[in-house]
């Protein structure tokens, strides 16, 4: 029997301060998308031990505490059962067996991407294996391409985006179709800025972000919605995120967050929560501004604290049950090697 050998890509997740939700279809093809999107030193890792005298494949979830085995790759089904990963491992094709295990620095249902951080460091442990070079907006692409095309996911690509080139993005989505990405001309001073005031907390209440996105996508098609102009604020609040940002307004990108907010609460009931207002209503005296993280209805909030303020507020978010999340800018992105 061959030897082993074992490949590690980890990628980040991510945070959106603005302009969420306008990278999902029909809005981000029939009017157009922009996300500020940041990837965060929180990652996803995927770790992949090739078995070339063996086609029996194993793929396990540490974070879920599930696993899914087969004879050869041919029987793996997707059964509602860590299809992600399933759906990967189907797109590679690999000619051999293996065994691919995946743990995160954050738990399941936080609202900052896990999966699309998943999807692409996943691809990245594959290529690895295989020799195969892509760029970082190739794998973005086709890890997002699983989760939408083959397993028919709710929801729009930033995520794979935020995971695969890391830092700070500026994701336009264009009019019919078609993504462009640039990084955020973000001064130094001003990236550590963010983080020694931004509090990233998670509320203990899981959000799920497919449910959700569907609930948006059916309130977007009803006649007279407010959906639509909800999200055309949010594309200008985005726009007005990046702007402060460059000129190293770090205030002001703190009250954008509160507007964004506002906006994203109008796509959906679902994407709001009586538990998330409690957070908000704890921060108030503490924090420039916040924003739900991803869909809504649960998971992480970043805030921007007030000068000062932060230790207050990370105890008050603390005082409520929510488990603070160190929060620092991975400037890298997806990365592999061979363990």
């Amino acid at each position: 029997m061959q030897d082993t050998r074992c490949y590690v890509a980890r990628a980040p997740v991510r945070v959106d301060p603005a302009g969420g939700g306008t990278d999902a279809p029909p809005f981000s093809v029939e009017h157009g998308g922009l996300v500020l999107n940041m990837g965060i030193a929180r990652h996803v890792y995927a770790r992949l031990e090739v078995r070339p005298g063996s086609r029996a494949v194993e793929i396990v979830s540490e974070d879920l505490g599930q696993e899914a085995r087969a004879e050869s790759l041919d029987g793996l089904r997707i059964d509602g059962t860590l299809d992600l990963l399933k759906g990967i491992a189907l797109r590679m094709r690999p000619a051999w067996g293996f065994h691919m295990s995946v743990c995160s620095d954050v738990m399941p249902g936080s609202g900052l991407g896990s999966s699309g951080a998943a999807g692409v460091a996943c691809v990245g442990a594959f290529d690895a294996a295989l020799g195969v070079r892509r760029s970082q907006g190739e794998t973005a692409d086709l890890a997002n391409s699983v989760e939408r095309d083959d397993l028919k996911a709710a929801g729009g690509n930033q995520d794979s985006y935020g995971a695969a080139f890391g830092g700070i993005n500026a994701i336009t989505y264009l009019k019919g179709g078609g993504t462009e990405r640039r990084p955020v001309d973000v001064a130094a001073r001003t990236v550590y800025e963010l983080e020694r005031r931004c509090v990233l907390v998670y509320t203990g209440e899981v959000h799920l972000s497919g449910n959700i996105h569907s609930d948006i996508k059916r309130r977007y098609a009803l006649p007279n919605s407010p959906t639509v102009d909800a999200m055309q604020q949010l594309v200008r609040v985005a726009r007005e995120s990046v702007a402060a940002l460059e000129r190293g307004d770090t205030d002001r990108f703190g009250e954008l967050l509160s507007e964004n907010w506002t906006q994203h609460r109008r796509l959906h009931e679902s994407c709001d929560s009586a538990r998330l207002r409690r957070f908000y209503e704890a921060a108030r005296d503490h924090a420039v501004g916040g924003k739900t993280c991803g869909a809504g209805g649960g998971g992480c909030v970043l805030f921007l604290a007030r000068e000062g303020r932060r230790k207050a507020l990370e105890r008050a978010c603390v005082a409520l049950g929510g488990e603070l999340l160190p929060f620092g800018i991975d400037p890298a992105g997806l990365v592999s090697w061979e363990a």
